[in-house]
């Protein structure tokens, strides 16, 4: 799938994945799956990226982990970004990051203050050069809610910006927002003006 939504894209695919938390517990069951404990889940997590990149570059591909299993796999049409999609793993957990800097090519994150996000990034960037990896190879992204306020525009751009400055760090290059319902347009265009200052 993933394969094929990056040719549809023309190579605009980006892979998000991450281990879910206790709130995805229910999901998860409502549709059949278990909920293993963490350590299996980080361990899936790192399965599951050796063998997307496994099959996106190799021909004839076989892999055995201790949850994944490939017997002469093959993927076609093979990606069309040349060494397959970015991956971007998703969470707040050190051992999450640990894989990020191993294998992934980016960095999502939410629910943080910007104190923990640099706490975090020490940890991410001191992993890379473990893996003899440049920290400035990981694309990193905040996920989150925005609460519009009823205020002017240009007060909405400024607290804006300052919910964003009080949860991002200093690399962070993307930004993934939800909104309420009841949002408009301008809540969408306060968003895109705030978030200029961080580039």
């Amino acid at each position: 799938m993933t394969s094929t939504v990056d040719n549809i894209s023309g190579g605009r695919l980006i892979v998000g994945l991450g281990i879910g938390d206790r709130m995805s517990i229910d999901e998860l069951r409502s549709y059949g799956y278990r909920f293993p404990p963490f350590s299996e889940r980080v361990a899936l997590l790192h399965e599951t990226i050796t063998v997307l990149k496994t099959l996106w570059t190799g021909n004839d591909s076989s892999f055995e982990g201790k949850v994944v299993n490939l017997s002469h796999a093959f993927c076609e049409p093979k990606p069309i970004q040349p060494f397959g999609p970015p991956i971007w793993v998703g969470g707040r957990h050190r051992r999450l990051l640990d894989v990020t800097a191993e294998l992934a090519d980016g960095w999502n994150h939410w629910g943080v203050t910007a104190e923990k996000v640099r706490e975090l990034e020490a940890h991410l960037y001191s992993k890379c050069r473990d893996f003899r990896r440049p920290p400035g190879s990981i694309t990193q992204s905040w996920a989150g809610a925005i609460s519009t306020l009823q205020v002017s525009s240009s007060k909405a751009v400024d607290n804006i910006r300052q919910e964003l400055d009080s949860q991002v760090g200093k690399r962070t290059s993307y930004f993934i927002a939800s909104f309420p319902p009841a949002a408009n347009r301008k809540a969408y265009e306060h968003f895109a003006e705030a978030v200029k200052s961080f580039a």
